[in-house]
């Protein structure tokens, strides 16, 4: 037979940094008018969720849109 191997599910500790960071950013460009980017308003990446969190206030985002 072949050998078994242990499955580890990610877990959920947090938002990554670039999310983070992304929230910072969005929160500092809302409070100075700035315009947002095309690749701030479809980047599909942690960053770019990040930063449209900031700017439009809603920072509590956790991810569970894809978890069930």
């Amino acid at each position: 037979m072949g050998t078994v191997t242990e499955f580890k599910s990610p877990t959920n500790e947090g938002p990554s940094t670039a999310y983070a960071n992304g929230i910072a950013d969005g929160q500092s460009a809302r409070a100075g008018g700035s315009p947002l980017t095309l690749y701030l308003q479809v980047g599909i990446d942690d960053y770019a969720r990040g930063f449209r969190a900031g700017f439009f206030g809603q920072p509590n985002h956790a991810g569970t849109a894809d978890q069930r």
